[in-house]
């Protein structure tokens, strides 16, 4: 296994340490052998505190800084085993991911073999948790794993690899290195004669002299102190045996003490308890070295920390998956971020396929999912539990029920899988914290956090979760070099701080910086600070501008309007009795009987994230046949709800459309082959026919005065959109203000800066023009955030414009506002786009009707408002037809 460039480095200084702690050690034993010599008898000095001192003096330890930011070298601290001997004990500190496991097999093996020059021998390998433990012996376990191998190497072929509960005798420790894996509570705690660990077992006689051997015993009790004895007054045998005689326990406790092991500490942070240390150096280890991301947290000494390897390390070592961007959905629910999130492991999947193709290298994207409760009892609606995730992912999100695992204290359908092979199926995993440490699959991607009151805290545990770089290599797809956290309803600042808490928690605060934040409208930026932008000076004294709004009569309400709501007042008043799939007499059903289809990919409709809608998009795959139960009718209902929103009416269309096929003489199975191409076809042409309604409905209330656009006399602020004063934005220091192209200031924008991060290419192009036009009094990028001046139409999305502008009219001191939204070529002609521009046509229209009527008054001095769509190819002539030349 070929070692990065940081981990040969990590190894070098490690060989430096020994070479010098062997001298050190010959030095103060032949001191000891010198006194001797003269009759006096002396304690070995501390020769492990003479070996860190020379490495000061070399400069070959790691730095710090205290509080007023001088470097210092933190002193050694000194431990000791049972008898009061000195202990070599060193802590490498290296950022989650950077192969603390390997480091140690490595060291190990320097230990073993230039240091204590032996092949044999035992090793204590001493892990926090169960998911480290599982981890590890995993690998330990496999002779093919290449840390198993590398300890095959230092044995010379004679790794014998131990649990807690198994028996070995001292030809083991003799002939072979034991290597055994302990949890640390099984070590740690204050009452440990209650623990197997101590108790007289009975399965390690060739360690011990015979019980009835009272002066063998004694004479192992005299050369290792701290060995345990059987308390005999419990037993009752002080009565018949003499108080001279000992028995000492046959216990894996007291084995441990006379086998004097290596001790290899994983998340060596978490072994700072007195009761911790105290029983790991009761073990009268050889040698103890820790692994630790975080070692000397809290500002308290409690490592030597020989090596420390920096984040940036791992990143230029393509180790880890760099920037994690933050996407906070902050409208969404959890059931909006899970779609999200779904869409976003779907492009990660194509782009991994591709990726495949193109390299040969397999790649399957996993998502996290963070729930608030897993337990059987604990399902209600107040919380996300884990059921509600995987239901939601089943139904909605069409994703299949193997590609699902459940990974909780109660139930871990995860097991001893092995993600990473072409077979397995696994791309989402639903947790609450059971993956919290010990567990990385270079394969995670995405986590999704699925709780409001608790993200920050589940962010910083779980973000070391999605780090690993698959195959510790670079794609150079950006996508694939780079995970992802989708929260909801979050302060950005404080999901910021919880990802880089996470990425300290790590050891990798160098790093922090790394982080991206998305607000879930796409645009990507590292905030660091909150700016209020105020009036540009030459437009301060502007009375307040209000825009109409687009609203309903309601003659029970003051000012006799409120906002229009698109499901009262538009779906509310269509009659869905007239609505019917008409296709069904031709629709293709022609799939084999034998295949079944489902639903592969769900993406979020851009038209429709409004009301967290989302739009289904299917592939076929190869399934089983149809099922006992016949065709589920519910579930095919549940994918007509965001266009057939009414259950009872969908219920209806559908069964009108199956009674059409069997009339057809279409087989159940067929159906069933073709149920979701079916699906799709009739979401389709029902949308087709919604709009078409809708927009029908609209055009006669606009006509009749129902729908209105008009400024309101009333104090309902909902109902008059005011244009602000000031501005609160989140910026970073990477943000640049816009310029014109000239490098001059603007001179017209409304308000005193605008940044370049908040425009495309085609925004700008029309800003800057806007700029330079003599007709412009001012203008402003109105599409903010979704608090922006939005308008609602006959269909759910309400449209946001991208820009308005302030223009002069044919008259002195009178003015013209145009709202316009902008158009990439890509999107010309499609249904988005002719939408908005039938609705911006139909408002203009009506806008300047109604001007001329008296009906719409805006403010003062207004002549007149027009609503216009830019196209990319044609964008400066859409400006020149409404007077913007």
């Amino acid at each position: 296994m070929e070692l990065k460039e940081y981990q040969q480095g990590v190894l070098q200084k490690i060989d430096r340490y020994l070479g010098v702690l062997a001298e050190k050690k010959e030095d103060a034993e032949a001191f000891v052998t010198f006194q001797k010599g003269r009759g006096k008898m002396v304690e070995l000095a501390d020769y492990c505190r003479d070996a860190w001192d020379h490495l000061n003096t070399e400069g070959r330890l790691p730095t710090l800084r205290d509080q007023d930011g001088k470097v210092f070298i933190a002193p050694y601290l000194s431990r000791y085993d049972g008898l009061h001997r000195a202990i070599p004990s060193v802590c490498l500190k290296v950022p989650t991911g950077g192969g603390k496991t390997l480091l140690a097999a490595c060291t190990l093996e320097r230990i073993q073999t230039d240091y204590f020059k032996s092949q044999t021998g035992f090793i204590l390998w001493v892990v926090p948790s169960d998911a480290i433990y599982r981890q590890t012996w995993k690998q330990l376990a496999n002779r093919e794993h290449p840390y198993r191998q590398i300890l095959e190497r230092a044995s010379g072929g004679r790794v014998k690899v131990l649990e807690k509960g198994d028996a070995f005798a001292r030809h083991d420790v003799e002939g072979q290195l034991c290597v055994m894996l302990l949890m640390l509570p099984s070590a740690a705690r204050k009452s440990k004669e209650t623990l197997r660990l101590f108790r007289d077992s009975g399965r390690f006689t060739s360690f011990f002299p015979p019980e009835d051997d009272s002066m063998a015993n004694k004479k192992m009790l005299d050369a290792v102190r701290n060995l345990d004895v059987n308390d005999l007054s419990s037993t009752g045998w002080m009565e018949v045996i003499a108080l001279s005689a000992l028995s000492i326990k046959q216990s894996l406790g007291n084995v441990l003490r006379l086998v004097r092991p290596v001790i290899i500490v994983d998340e060596g942070h978490k072994a700072y308890s007195e009761t911790a240390r105290a029983t790991l150096c009761g073990f009268n280890p050889r040698f103890i070295v820790e692994l630790s991301a975080t070692p000397n947290t809290n500002g308290r000494h409690q490592s030597n920390v020989l090596v420390s390897v920096p984040g940036t390390d791992l990143k230029d070592e393509e180790m880890i998956k760099l920037p994690i961007n933050v996407i906070n959905e902050e409208k969404g629910g959890w059931k909006h971020t899970l779609t999200i999130a779904h869409a976003e492991l779907e492009k990660l999947a194509g782009e991994a396929a591709a990726f495949q193709t193109e390299s040969g290298r397999y790649i399957r994207p996993i998502m996290l999912v963070r729930v608030e409760r897993t337990g059987k009892d604990q399902r209600d609606s107040a919380f996300v539990h884990a059921e509600d995730a995987r239901e939601y992912l089943l139904e909605k999100l069409g994703v299949r029920d193997e590609e699902i695992r459940l990974k909780t204290s109660e139930n871990d359908e995860l097991g001893g899988e092995d993600l990473l092979v072409e077979t397995c199926a696994v791309r989402y995993i639903i947790t609450k914290d059971a993956l919290r440490e010990g567990w990385d699959c270079p394969f995670a991607y995405i986590l999704t956090i699925l709780s409001k009151t608790t993200a920050n805290t589940a962010l910083t545990q779980m973000i070391g979760r999605v780090l690993r770089q698959p195959h510790a290599q670079l794609t150079h797809r950006t996508s694939l070099d780079e995970c992802y956290v989708f929260t909801f309803d979050q302060d950005v600042r404080n999901a910021v701080d919880g990802v880089r808490k996470g990425l300290e928690d790590e050891g990798m605060a160098d790093l922090a910086a790394s982080v991206k934040i998305a607000d879930g409208e796409g645009g990507v930026g590292r905030i660091t600070r909150r700016e209020t932008i105020g009036r540009n000076a030459a437009f301060v004294e502007l009375h307040t501008i209000f825009l109409p709004r687009i609203l309903h009569r309601d003659e029970r309400r003051a000012g006799k309007y409120r906002l229009l709501d698109y499901d009262r007042d538009i779906l509310g008043h269509l009659d869905w009795e007239e609505f019917h799939f008409f296709q069904a007499d031709n629709v293709s059903v022609d799939a084999d009987e034998k295949l079944s289809r489902t639903i592969a990919r769900i993406d979020i409709d851009r038209t429709d994230e409004e009301a967290d809608r989302t739009l289904i998009e299917v592939i076929q795959e190869q399934m089983a046949g149809l099922p006992e139960e016949g065709l589920e009718s519910a579930f095919l209902v549940r994918q007509l709800l965001d266009v057939i929103p009414n259950p009872w009416q969908g219920m209806r269309i559908l069964s009108e459309t199956l009674d059409t096929l069997r009339q057809r003489g279409v087989s159940e199975e067929r159906i069933y082959a073709n149920r979701l191409d079916l699906i799709r076809s009739m979401r389709l042409d029902l949308r087709e026919q919604v709009n078409r309604e809708a927009e029908a409905l609209f055009l006669e209330k606009l006509t009749s005065g129902a729908i209105a656009l008009r400024l309101v006399a009333s104090q309902n602020e909902e109902l008059n959109w005011a244009l602000a004063q000031t501005l609160e934005i989140e910026v970073s220091d990477d943000d640049r203000i816009l310029y014109r192209k000239d490098g001059s200031l603007l001179e017209k924008t409304l308000f005193e800066k605008v940044y370049g991060r908040d425009f495309n290419l085609l925004e700008k192009e029309t800003a800057w023009y806007l700029d330079s036009r003599s007709c412009v009094y001012w203008w402003h990028r109105i599409a903010v955030n979704q608090q922006s001046y939005g308008l609602q139409g006959w269909q759910r999305q309400k449209v946001y414009p991208d820009l308005l502008a302030c223009l002069h009219g044919t008259e002195e001191g009178k003015f013209r506002f145009s709202v316009l939204e902008t158009k990439g070529e890509h999107l010309k002609g499609n249904d988005d786009t002719e939408y908005k521009r039938k609705l911006f046509e139909l408002l203009t229209d009506y806008t300047d009707k109604a001007i001329h009527a008296g009906q719409l008054n805006l403010y003062e001095g207004t002549q007149g408002m027009t609503f216009t769509i830019l196209m990319e190819d044609s964008w400066k002539d859409d400006l020149s037809k409404i007077g913007i030349k």
